[in-house]
């Protein structure tokens, strides 16, 4: 006999958990299934910590989707009773001439965020645990700071759970049909009849995104943990957040360096881009060589000279990426009342709350007042494009 629910969530990590905790609160029936133990190791938001950040390189059109984020990251606080985003500041350091300055400095003029721009012997001052070079200029979001992923997961989890949603772990989604005035989402293990559905897969929707005409590239990165020197300098608590950003120097292997403290008080987590090769799944995590931190030591020699260059912590986590690092958010086309969430391309978890709450209204309402259509899921297949069933696996 097949289970019947209002909404199915199909995969409950970063996006689907939110969702999950927001349809619960409206008094809908949810049913949530992931390929993993709920919560799991290997989904996206794994590795302890993400950046939050409201003045945003990637444009002025997340503010309203950052700002709503914010907010349910307090409420999800206050619910929980946990303290899930931490307000430390984000310090963004790049080099002049970075062509992403302009971008940056714009995201906070354009939408009234405060933001301090400090340069040369000012920001070495203010920022004494960086290597701060002459050509170099620091951008200060005062409300940026990091969320505790795996905590924040597993707040929203438990509170859809005591308003009484449903997780069925260890089972992989397969397809959703139509099914009458509904749909039918099948798994290995069981049916599922809904009259709605959230597909949010993080690092597991290339076959949904293969449907929407356009490949999901799932890409394992490295993260890193490095000891302080001394932990009353570097580890102090309202240090900033960071990130630098070297596109000026011609090497793209280290393009993005970025890091944070930890709960532990005496390292840092940090974190440059680099990533293994491509994998179809992370059901079996790939291993890593001790040649990939090469890139990471040599950030931390080269900037961060208060820590020690060797890793004490070493983990793998993987984001689904899309090739204009834009998510594909919303309505199916043809298929009214299922949403899809994927390929954020790694910079979907500070919104994640957010995300949540409108993939809830989505499905629920069919509309939303936050501007998601930039990240319209049909616009890899053109206007006319209209599915009547999707598969997940």
């Amino acid at each position: 006999m097949a289970l019947e629910t209002d909404v199915v969530v199909v995969g409950v990590g970063s996006v689907g958990s939110m969702a999950s905790w927001q349809l619960a609160a409206r008094g809908v029936r949810v049913i949530g299934v992931d390929r993993f133990s709920i919560p799991g190791p290997f989904s996206a938001y794994a590795g302890e910590s993400r950046i939050f950040r409201k003045v945003y390189a990637e444009g002025g059109h997340y503010t309203p989707l950052l700002q709503r984020s914010q907010d349910l990251w307090r409420e999800l606080e206050k619910v929980s009773g946990t303290e899930l985003l931490k307000t430390t500041g984000a310090v963004t350091i790049y080099d002049e001439h970075n062509p992403r300055l302009g971008p940056l400095l714009a995201a906070g003029k354009d939408n009234g965020l405060d933001f301090e721009f400090l340069r040369g012997e000012e920001a070495r001052v203010k920022y004494p645990e960086h290597v701060i070079r002459d050509t170099d200029v620091t951008i200060l979001d005062p409300e940026g700071g990091y969320l505790w992923s795996e905590k924040a997961v597993t707040a929203a989890l438990a509170e859809a759970t005591r308003l009484g949603a449903r997780f069925l772990g260890n089972r992989k989604a397969q397809s959703v049909e139509q099914h009458g005035d509904g749909y039918i989402v099948r798994t290995d293990q069981e049916e599922i009849i809904a009259s709605k559905v959230v597909i949010a897969q993080g690092n597991g929707a290339g076959a949904v995104c293969k449907e929407l005409g356009v490949h999901l590239s799932v890409r394992p990165q490295i993260l890193t943990w490095f000891p302080a020197k001394d932990p009353a300098v570097f580890c102090r608590k309202d240090m900033p957040v960071f990130l630098r950003r070297a596109e000026e120097d011609g090497r793209p292997d280290r393009a993005q360096f970025y890091g944070f403290p930890t709960a532990d008080g005496w390292t840092v987590k940090a974190v440059a881009s680099v990533y293994l090769d491509e994998v179809e799944s992370m059901e079996k995590p790939p291993s890593w060589d001790p040649q990939h931190l090469d890139t990471i030591r040599a950030w931390v020699r080269e900037f961060l000279p208060g820590l020690v260059p060797e890793p004490l912590r070493v983990a793998v986590c993987a984001d689904g990426h899309l090739p204009d690092a834009t998510a594909l958010f919303g309505e199916v086309p043809g298929m009214d009342g299922v949403v899809v969430a994927a390929g954020f391309s790694g910079h979907g978890f500070k919104m994640a709350s957010g995300l949540g709450a409108i993939a809830a209204e989505l499905v629920l309402d069919g509309t939303t007042g936050t501007d998601v259509s930039f990240m319209n899921p049909a616009r890899f297949l053109g206007p006319d494009a209209r599915l009547t069933s999707l598969a997940l696996s």
